[in-house]
This record gives C-alpha cells, sequence and structure tokens, in this order.
C-alpha cells in the first residue's frame, strides 16, 4: 500500500478570517524580502533567498515566526498568538513577494534601463546598431545619470530621480498587468487542480505543518524530534561552508562530484542536495523517477549526438538548455502537455465560460476573483499589455503571439511547481526565442527584437513565478478558510510593498556602491547579454524561407519532442501499470535538473524502500525527517546570511540550492 500521492479534495472550511495586523505582519516581512534579501544579494553576494520556486525567504521568515514569535505571544497571551488562518495570510504575501525583487523582476531590470548606454564601444557599434532602436520612455538615457548608476554617485550629489521614475512606473504598469494576469488565470484552474485533479503540491506540506497549532507553546511540528534530527543532520553539515570562510582549517564539504561517461562524450553530475533530497520524498514516485530517468535519457541522446558528429545548424540561445536538439524538443513537449491540460480541463473551462457570459452554472463564492472579475482581468490587463509592448517597438500581432506562448510557458511551469513541486526548476527555452525563430526575423522586426529582450527581465531564466506562489497561496488558504475575495487585494498590496522596497535597495545600492561593483550576474553579465542577444539576432537573421537549414530542424525536433510527450500522455493514461509522469521529459535537459538529479534519484529510492518493507505507516514516520532536512538547509542559509550581516562577511556562499544558486 502507498500513501496518498495525491491532495485530498477538501472545500473551503468555515471560520477563517483575515486580519488586518496579519496583513501589517506580512507587509513588514515583505519589505525584508524586498530589501533586505535583495541587498544580501546583489551586495554581500549570498545565496538567492528570492530565486527559486522554493521561495526560501518566505520558508525562513516564516519558520522564525512559527518557532519563536507566535509561541512567544502565546506564553504572554494565548489569544495574542496568530492562529493558522493568519499565518497563512502571512505566508501568502511572503510567497508572492518572494517572486519580485531579484530572478522574478526587479534586480534583472534596472541594470538593462541603462545598460545600452553604458556598455556601448566602437567595437560593438552599439550607438548605431542598438541606440535608434529604443523608445524614450522605456529605458535611462542621460549620460550623467547612466554614468552614476555605474560608477556610483559623487560626494554631494543625488539621484536622478526624474531621470530614473518615468521608465519604472511604466515598465511597473507592465507588470501589474501581467501579475494580475497570472492570479486570474490560476482563479480559473484551481478548482481543477486542487478538487478535480488533486494535485499533490508538495511545496504547501513544509508550511502547511509549521502552522499547525495546538494548545502547547510549540506546534506539533516543532515537537517532533524526527524532524529536528532532519533539520540538525542538514544545518550542521551546510553550515561547514559558512565556518570555513571564517576559519579555512574548518573542512568544507564536498557534495558534488563529475563522471565523464561514453567515451567522455558527456559528463553526469551527481550532487547532494538536502533540500532537493527531502522535497522527492514527498513527491509521487511516478513522478520523482520521471525526472531523474528521462534527464539520464536526455544525457544518453546529447552523448550520441556527439559521438555521431550530428547538431543542429544555429547557436545555443539565451536561456536555452541542452543541445539545440534536446531543447527543441523540450519545447515541444511542453506545448503538448499545456494542450493536454486545456483539454483534460475543458469540462471546467466550460462551466466558467457560462458562468461568465449568462451567470448561472458554476459556484465561485470560493475563490479569491469571481470568474467575471478574472475573466475581464485577463481581457483588459492582456490588451493593456499588447498595447504596451507594441507601443515598445514589437508588431501587434507579434505582441499577442509572445503573450500567449509566455503564458503557456507560466502555466506550464505553475503545473510543474504544484504537480512536481521540487523547488528548483527552469524552462528549456523562452518565449522570446520560439517567436524569433519560427515568425522570422523580418517579421518580428529590429525594434520587435530589442523589445522581446528587454522582456527577459521578467520571462528569461524562469526560476520564480508569480503565478505558481498564487496556486500555492490558494491550496493553503482553502485549508484553513481564507480562500476569499479578500484575499487577492492582500497578494497585490504584497506585490506593491516589494515592489516599492526592491526598487528602493536596487537603486541605492547602485548609487552608493557603483553597479560594477555589485553583483555580475545582474549588474553587468545579464545586461550586456541581453543587448549581445539584440546584436546577434539583428545579425544572424532567420526565417522559414531565407534560412530554412536552421529552422526547418529545429520545427522538426519540436514536432518530435511533442510527439514523444503525446505517447507518454497516451501511456499514462491507458496503460496502469505506467511507472512514470509525462512532466519530466519536458526540462529533462534543463541545468537544474542537471544538478538535482542525483538527489531526486535518492529520494525516490529511498521512499520506495520505506514503502516496501516499512508501508504507509512508516513512510508517515520518516517524512518529518526530511521536512526538517529542508529546513534545515534553508535555515544554515538565513543563518549565515545575518552573521555575515553583523561581521560583514561578503561571498560566504552558504546555498539553498547547491554551490553555484
Amino acid at each position: 500500500m502507498q500513501p496518498r500521492d495525491r491532495a485530498p479534495a477538501v472545500r473551503n472550511v468555515p471560520g477563517g478570517h483575515i486580519s488586518l495586523r496579519s496583513v501589517i505582519t506580512g507587509a513588514l516581512l515583505c519589505v525584508i524580502i524586498g530589501a533586505f534579501f535583495t541587498y544580501s544579494r546583489v551586495v554581500m553576494l549570498k545565496t538567492g533567498m528570492s530565486s527559486d520556486f522554493i521561495t526560501a525567504g518566505a520558508i525562513y521568515l516564516f519558520f522564525l515566526l512559527t518557532l519563536f514569535l507566535n509561541p512567544l505571544l502565546r506564553l504572554v497571551r494565548r489569544r495574542w498568538a496568530f492562529d493558522r488562518t493568519e499565518l497563512v495570510v502571512v505566508y501568502t504575501m511572503l510567497i508572492i513577494a518572494s517572486t519580485i525583487p531579484t530572478w522574478g523582476f526587479v534586480a534583472n531590470l534596472v541594470p538593462m534601463l541603462p545598460a545600452p548606454y553604458y556598455f556601448a564601444t566602437a567595437e560593438n557599434n552599439w550607438a548605431e546598431s542598438i541606440h535608434p532602436l529604443i523608445p524614450d520612455w522605456m529605458m535611462v538615457r542621460d549620460p550623467t545619470a547612466v554614468r552614476d548608476f555605474y560608477e556610483g554617485l559623487p560626494e554631494g550629489a543625488h539621484m536622478a530621480w526624474d531621470v530614473w521614475l518615468p521608465p519604472i512606473l511604466a515598465w511597473c504598469a507592465l507588470l501589474l498587468a501581467i501579475w494580475l494576469m497570472m492570479i486570474a488565470c490560476m482563479v480559473l484552474v484551481r478548482r481543477q487542480w486542487v478538487e478535480h485533479e488533486r494535485l499533490a503540491f508538495p511545496l504547501v506540506q513544509l508550511p502547511v505543518e509549521m502552522a499547525e497549532t495546538s494548545r502547547a507553546v510549540l506546534g506539533p511540528f516543532f515537537r517532533s524530534p524526527v524532524m529536528w534530527a532532519g533539520f540538525a543532520l542538514a544545518f550542521s553539515v551546510m553550515s561547514l561552508s559558512g565556518l570555513h570562510y571564517y576559519f579555512p582549517g574548518v573542512p568544507e564539504p564536498e557534495l558534488t562530484a563529475i563522471a565523464r561517461l561514453w567515451r567522455g562524450q558527456t559528463a553526469m553530475l551527481f550532487s547532494f542536495i538536502f533540500s532537493v533530497l527531502g522535497l522527492s520524498y514527498l513527491l509521487p514516485l511516478h513522478v520523482a523517477n520521471s525526472f531523474w530517468l528521462f534527464h539520464v535519457l536526455a544525457k544518453l541522446q546529447m552523448a550520441g549526438q556527439n559521438m555521431i558528429g550530428y547538431r543542429l545548424e544555429g547557436e545555443i540561445e539565451r536561456f536555452m538548455e541542452g543541445t539545440l536538439m534536446v531543447a527543441h524538443q523540450g519545447m515541444g513537449a511542453m506545448v503538448v502537455l499545456v494542450a493536454f491540460g486545456a483539454w483534460v480541463s475543458r469540462s471546467h473551462l466550460r462551466q466558467i465560460w457560462h458562468k461568465v457570459t449568462k451567470g448561472s452554472g458554476l459556484d465561485d463564492d470560493e475563490e479569491i476573483l469571481s470568474y467575471r472579475a478574472a475573466a475581464a482581468i485577463l481581457i483588459i490587463c492582456g490588451l493593456f499589455a499588447t498595447l504596451w509592448l507594441n507601443l515598445s517597438g514589437l508588431p501587434l500581432i507579434h505582441a499577442f503571439l509572445f503573450l500567449a506562448v509566455t503564458f503557456a510557458i507560466f502555466i506550464f511551469m505553475a503545473r510543474l511547481v504544484a504537480e512536481g513541486g521540487l523547488g528548483f526548476m527552469q524552462p528549456q527555452m523562452t518565449a522570446q526565442t520560439i517567436l524569433i525563430n519560427f515568425a522570422g526575423t523580418a517579421s518580428v522586426t529590429q525594434s520587435g527584437i530589442f523589445s522581446l529582450a528587454l522582456t527577459f527581465s521578467w520571462a528569461g531564466s524562469i526560476r520564480v513565478l508569480l503565478m505558481a506562489s498564487a496556486i500555492n497561496a490558494m491550496k493553503m488558504a482553502q485549508g484553513v478558510g481564507a480562500l476569499r475575495r479578500p484575499l487577492f487585494w492582500v497578494m497585490v498590496a504584497a506585490i506593491l510593498v516589494t515592489l516599492v522596497s526592491s526598487f528602493w535597495l536596487i537603486l541605492w545600492a547602485a548609487h552608493d556602491h557603483g553597479a560594477v561593483n555589485l553583483e555580475p550576474w545582474f549588474f553587468t553579465a545579464n545586461a550586456r547579454n541581453t543587448i549581445d542577444f539584440v546584436a546577434y539576432k539583428i545579425n544572424n537573421p532567420v526565417s522559414f524561407s531565407t534560412t530554412p537549414e536552421i529552422v526547418w530542424p529545429r520545427a522538426l525536433w519540436s514536432a518530435v519532442g511533442g510527439a514523444v510527450m503525446a505517447g507518454l500522455i497516451f501511456a499514462r493514461h491507458h496503460w496502469l501499470w505506467w511507472p512514470l509522469h509525462p512532466l519530466g521529459f519536458a526540462v529533462s535537459a534543463s541545468n537544474i535538473v542537471t544538478r538535482a538529479w542525483f538527489s531526486i534519484f535518492l529520494g525516490a529510492l529511498i521512499k520506495a524502500i520505506v514503502l516496501k518493507y516499512g508501508g504507509v505507516r512508516l513512510y508517515l514516520a520518516v517524512r518529518p525527517f526530511f521536512l526538517g532536512m529542508v529546513m534545515g538547509q534553508l535555515s544554515a542559509a538565513g543563518v549565515w546570511l545575518v552573521i555575515d550581516l553583523i561581521f560583514g562577511g561578503t561571498g560566504n556562499n552558504v546555498p539553498v540550492f547547491d554551490s553555484r544558486y
């Protein structure tokens, strides 16, 4: 007998309320995420506490709230303590906030705004080829403001807010529309995913455990010695990295090994990652096995390519994972999986259509937005985003197509997190590359290419996504009675507070320290690579007619990936013995799966052994140990962040994932 792999279909429990103090507490903690965790990343060069779907900073702050502050309030006066509903409201704000400051948007965007001017040289010819493509309203072009950003303000000078505010407000308007559309999309699919398909939502399980309260001072999660054993193991091992920074005599744990396989044609990375191992134990076995097995098969495919010397024409492009062939296979697989998800949901979507158009049928009282409001947001904000992109230089039809493809990827990633939520994932291709290659460079236009390049700030390497946080929040809120209309405005409040605090921090840090002295990826590499992408695509035009040797093979391998995904879906739904979930195939060669696959394998192997020899009872008894391991690694990163802030440690990277993240 196996444990229940799917989340139970629960109705919104009665009695939940969203208190003012929970919203205020959440807003204050959002400032920490927007400002302090951003500072730790871009100035202190620490691990990203808001860089991935696991939202490590949110979990760490929630850990401190539920382990220390809430028990203290209960000791002073029992009714002062936060109840479960209030805790879920706070956590909702934290995971929404975590999607904004660094990889989500702000730290990606701000360095891009002056980059085309600061990094322009006679050699790259950006002044002649790129500058004419830039609309005045969306970038920072004042020479003094550009210099002050990258080199720091001269003594006694002040930041040119009049130069920075117009483009920042313009970009915030676009992203507010995009984020509202993300929330609306999740409102429309929530019932299908949560109640009909009963997805597992692995990333919800740890905060739900921490939010459990009882008559005792500490909740049941924190009274478990098994949990603390897992916590101690991960925390102590990961803390060796922090100690090594200050005391080089302390050995630094080496948890990664590389093996050259198949005559040296490919390399397999064996990484032991506590956070991934712990989350893998929570996954259904067929989902976990699909991630590691499809990765091994992808590596075999790439090794075979190398051995026979086969490769597609062209170069690997921005945020493309694996070889060109494997990346396009993943893209085709992703499209088919999203289309199949829409087909499976057709009855639910038909009911929503009747509710929106006729006002009858499906009850939407237990949603954070009515279905009519969600549909209105999608239409109005979608039109606004399309027109915004068109004004930035992208032709109207391509602006619409780009948003459609981007949201298909977003929905895929949200589904990936809801069903296979390891906390660390990214797609193998981006919508920008797909549109330019298949629509053609001339059709997209040079101005359109520049516009698309800047959208890498929010739709590039998708390692964190507000859409995924929104559906996780709705899943948690349903269980405590907080799935109500005010929760939407709580999410909006978290967005606004984090936007303001993170923009302020990034601009202050750059003008105070000089952006060239800050985190190299955000302030130098990513900004320059974005403009290099524009120059490359303009200088290497593609289309089905002019460069068939480049585009047609990519389309073919995309079709192959789609066909394989269709076969996997068929097997999954028609053969009861089929052991693999299709999800893993679509991300089989992504860089993050490359680093995580071995820990996923170990987690799945341990779970299979526990179930075989101990059954469900042993599985449930051991489960707190693995939750403790997740919490231990995240807490080690958080504790050493505070220690380094006190003692001035820069670059002391105690990771939440592995040494590179």
